[in-house]
């Protein structure tokens, strides 16, 4: 089972309403075309897709979770606000992407750290020229990434912390996630082990998992020989989601790449 089969449901609890980087990419697309074709690369849960959608844009989201597709598909049928046209959900590996409609999208964009899931340089490539093959010539590719240091402030004991206190909803239980890190800095690898704990409000233990993945990080110069090796021009930078320039102590670093000949 894929590590995002196992914490969907989490992940939907705790990052359903963080929309902090929402307008970044209503603002990219009405600037590109005011009916622009967006394709998510590892869309998750549909937290991008659903308000995108409800603002008028055609979307399709690709992610190799069945189970982040799944909380997708019954957020965005269960909306009153998107006609079933406006949407579509692939189950693939981005990597090897290969829609119908190549080249015929206006913005692609890849949130929130979903990169940092290529571990080796080919992986690397073949993510950026899937979004390569399915933009139009002019088109934009975003990739939301941590900056430069991020590696230098995560955790490396391996000891578990604890990330986050979730109720669900629907059962009233009580989720506590923890988070071990470890840091690899010769190969630019984090290895993440999180352990979900679920209990009923009187606290009796219901089920404990463990989930462990890695990530491999790239620093802004490598991610520009990245692209440009992809069949995008060179990058302009962003130190966050108000589109300041990118430098010292940004918070996030987001390139903006246009698809060339």
């Amino acid at each position: 089972m894929l590590p995002y089969d196992v914490l969907a449901r989490v992940y939907e609890l705790q990052h359903a309403y963080f929309l902090d980087d929402l307008a970044l990419y209503l603002r990219l697309a009405r600037a590109i075309a005011p009916e622009a074709t967006i394709l998510e690369l590892g869309c998750g849960s549909g937290r991008l897709l659903l308000p995108l959608a409800e603002s008028g844009y055609r979307v399709v989201g690709v992610d190799e979770s069945t189970e982040m597709l799944r909380i997708a598909e019954r957020k965005l049928r269960a909306s009153q606000h998107i006609p079933a046209e406006r949407w579509t959900l692939i189950h693939a590996d981005m990597r090897g992407l290969r829609l119908d409609d190549q080249r015929n999208f206006d913005l692609a964009f890849i949130a929130l750290n979903t990169f940092l899931h290529n571990l080796c340089r080919e992986d690397q490539l073949a993510t950026l020229r899937a979004a390569r093959r399915h933009l139009r010539v002019g088109g934009l590719l975003i990739v939301d990434l941590p900056p430069n240091d991020e590696m230098a402030h995560q955790p490396d004991d391996g000891t578990f912390q604890l990330e986050a206190t979730l109720i669900d909803p629907q059962t009233r239980s009580e989720i506590h996630k923890y988070v071990a890190s470890r840091i690899f800095w010769a190969t630019q690898e984090q290895e993440l082990t999180y352990r979900i704990e679920e209990r009923h409000a009187g606290g009796e233990l219901l089920s404990e998992q463990l989930v462990t993945l890695r990530l491999r990080h790239v620093f802004r110069h490598e991610m520009e020989l990245l692209l440009m090796m992809s069949g995008f021009a060179e990058p302009a930078w962003y130190g966050d989601y108000e589109m300041n320039p990118y430098g010292e102590g940004s918070p996030r670093m987001i390139a903006l790449a246009q698809a060339v000949e």
